[in-house]
């Protein structure tokens, strides 16, 4: 992508009025939702104010939904004849009168919001707590996936799981202790399965329905044989997901969606179906348990240490099955709720969010779990916490795979994300640590990715910098990490708490070609070295699954869990083909981190102290404010540990650099860090 130098100030603008959580006016939702007479007419004070003398803001989404609202408030004939009066209203709006009843309308808005407790920009008023220091979160990070699927299965994924299953984190739940299942894996033969997508934006702002399609594959290829349900679920909060049936998704072939994805499985036979939250979001009902068999949402009080009221949904699937997301499957019968079988797996899609919150990731995924309709005021206190109050609720995800085969890796756009403006980055993480995911994933896929398209910090506002706390990421990130804690589930923003293993997502693939088949086994075989052979040349890289140097047996068991060919796969003598053995051990990349520059600020030098969490290639490079390299520190192989290096505030042409603000940025063996120092002679 070529690099972009200068804000889509469009784009800006539009991401900004989609959300009423604009720090401005965060309890707005939660007022005007009062009375359906109310809220048309402050729909149409809103757009009046919104669309000012520029008639063509009346194209903006944001101005069509409030379009919408008044007429189904007001009645079509009122806000219709406005529509098409636009242009003589824009005329109008630049007359003294206009400007007049314009200013009017504003002062009369502004009191009445100022009037509710709470108006204005909300603090967090819950309790500050943090992971014990012994807390280890297990991340899973797979890289270079193929973005071209085959069929229903989707390689990356399979090797995610591979790369899950050696570190311990099983997929399958299951009594035969294999490379992807065991007794405390995931998926059990008969659980139901919420799979939550992201499905809000179009094009490359949603989850990647071919990952949908990969991990629906997988759940329904149990070992054991799969006898349960699976549903995918969102809810696009203000827009149209239109039947979960797009035509430009986020895929290689881009018309297919999710609808397609799950009509698919079902003509073979497979109890899987979707359910569009959005429509039961104005729905305030009561569980199961108080007789109340409606589809809705579950509307909790209003919690004044997140500014906001919890709330999550309750439905029955096209199966027939009773869903509460908080207390499981309901048996209408017996009368009692079965939570251990309903499964959550959380797949969003990484993103810049230039609109309101810097990055979106597992954690803002959840904002298509709540209702933003019945006063829940779920935008506005999305930064003091709503998010994680409500995983606290409901507990947390089985399981989040986050997608980043295509990210947005603009800092001033998002959430939505065009094909045009997406990064490739070919990526997924697995974690069950939510505030882990987000925080590494920002850290090292995401601020990469703006630095690699030819931005540099400080990054503009909303800020997404995972390493300044009162950036708009991090706010929202720590406030819903607090409620978690507070809650008894155990959740990190400590990168030095992550156990990052990272590994090759097309493993297997020799051949590049987006399957592996019978001449991929063949490249296999002739690559075999045997325990402790090796090391591996490029030609073979692809079949050390482990990254030990070496292709052996554990390598084949890994082998055989992503054959794609429809044949069965041909025998390796020296090695079972039951997959069975135990996995080998996996090497553990910790996370490296800039511990600090003294002083700072600086003047004639300082003192950049770092930490390698595995030995390999590191690079430590000084840019100014616009991006460009003053200095190269270092360029070369560092053991794991703790290392500093002296920066003189010379450039590489032993120049002293002027006075002013400047960046370290640290590139270690699955990790970056960056860290602002300053220059004050």
């Amino acid at each position: 992508m070529a690099p972009h130098h200068t804000p889509d100030r469009a784009r800006k603008h539009e991401a900004r009025s989609l959300h009423p959580s604009n720090r401005r006016h965060p309890f707005w939702r939660r007022w005007f939702l009062g009375s359906s007479l109310v809220t048309g007419i402050l729909a149409l004070c809103w757009l009046v104010l919104r669309t000012g003398t520029k008639p063509s803001r009346l194209t903006y989404p944001c101005q069509q939904a409030a379009m919408s609202t008044a007429t189904l408030t007001l009645g079509i004939p009122v806000a219709g004849a406005l529509f098409a009066a636009r242009r003589r209203l824009g005329a109008w709006l630049r007359t003294p009168i206009g400007i007049g009843a314009v200013a009017l309308v504003s002062i009369l808005v502004v009191s009445q919001l100022s009037s509710f407790p709470g108006a204005g920009v909300a603090e967090y008023g819950g309790p500050v707590l943090y992971a014990p220091s012994s807390y280890r979160a297990d991340l899973y990070n797979v890289v270079d996936c193929q973005v071209k699927p085959t069929g229903d299965r989707f390689i990356g994924l399979d090797n995610l799981m591979v790369l899950m299953g050696r570190g311990g984190l099983k997929f399958y739940d299951s009594a035969t202790d294999s490379l992807a299942s065991g007794p405390d894996g995931i998926i059990g033969t008969d659980d139901t399965i919420v799979i939550k997508i992201n499905y809000q934006w179009t094009q490359r702002g949603g989850t990647n329905t071919d990952l949908l399609a990969g991990l629906i594959r997988r759940i329904v290829d149990h070992p054991d044989s799969f006898a349960g349900e699976i549903v995918v679920c969102e809810n696009a909060q203000f827009v149209s997901i239109a039947g979960f049936d797009r035509d430009q998704n986020n895929a290689k072939d881009k018309t297919r969606s999710p609808h397609d994805v799950v009509v698919g499985f079902q003509n073979l036979g497979y109890n899987v179906s979707h359910y569009d939250w959005t429509a039961v979001r104005g729905t305030s009902v009561s569980e199961y348990s108080d007789a109340d068999m409606t589809d809705g949402y579950i509307l909790y009080d209003y919690n004044s240490e997140v500014n906001g009221r919890v709330s999550y949904p309750k439905f029955q699937t096209d199966a027939g099955t009773y869903i509460s997301l908080k207390h499981g499957i309901w048996d209408p019968v017996g009368e009692t709720y079965d939570r251990e079988h309903l499964k959550f797996i959380n797949v969003p899609v990484l993103k810049a969010h230039g609109a309101v919150y810097g990055a979106t990731s597992a954690v803002k995924n959840y904002m298509g779990v709540v209702s933003d309709a019945l006063g829940t005021n779920s935008h506005g206190a999305t930064r003091t916490g709503i998010l994680g109050a409500q995983l606290g609720e409901i507990q947390l995800a089985d399981l989040n795979i986050i997608d980043a085969i295509y990210i947005n890796a603009v800092p001033t756009a998002g959430p939505s994300c065009s094909y045009v403006i997406a990064t490739k980055r070919k990526e997924l993480i697995a974690c069950i640590d939510p505030v882990a995911a987000d925080i590494w994933a920002v850290t090292n896929i995401l601020i990469p990715a703006f630095i690699d398209n030819g931005f540099s910090p400080p990054w503009p506002d909303p800020s997404a910098d995972p390493a300044d706390s009162t950036s708009d990421f991090r706010q929202y990130l720590d406030s819903s990490m607090y409620q978690i804690l507070a809650a008894g589930a155990t959740v990190t923003n400590d990168l030095g708490q992550i156990d990052a293993v990272v590994g090759n997502g097309r493993a297997g693939d020799f051949d590049e070609d987006a399957d592996i088949d019978s001449a991929d086994f063949y490249q296999f075989a002739a690559c075999l070295t045997g325990a402790g052979g090796g090391p591996v040349d490029s030609a073979c890289a692809a079949g050390d699954f482990d990254d030990d140097g070496d292709v052996d047996c554990d390598d084949w068991v890994s082998f055989q869990f992503v054959w794609t060919d429809s044949s069965d796969i041909p025998s390796l003598p020296g090695c079972e083909e039951s997959g069975t053995q135990p996995p080998g051990e996996v090497a553990v990349r910790a996370v490296s981190l800039l511990r600090g520059v003294s002083p700072n600020p600086m003047a004639s030098s300082t003192r950049i102290s770092y930490f390698i969490g595995t030995a390999g290639k590191v690079s430590l490079k000084v840019f100014d404010m616009r991006g460009r390299l003053v200095r190269t520190l270092v360029d070369e192989a560092r053991s794991a540990g703790e290392h500093s290096e002296v920066w003189d505030g010379r450039s590489a042409g032993g120049k002293a650099v002027a006075s002013g603000v400047y960046f370290c940025q640290l590139a270690a063996p699955g990790s970056r860090d960056i860290r602002k120092l300053v220059i004050a002679q």
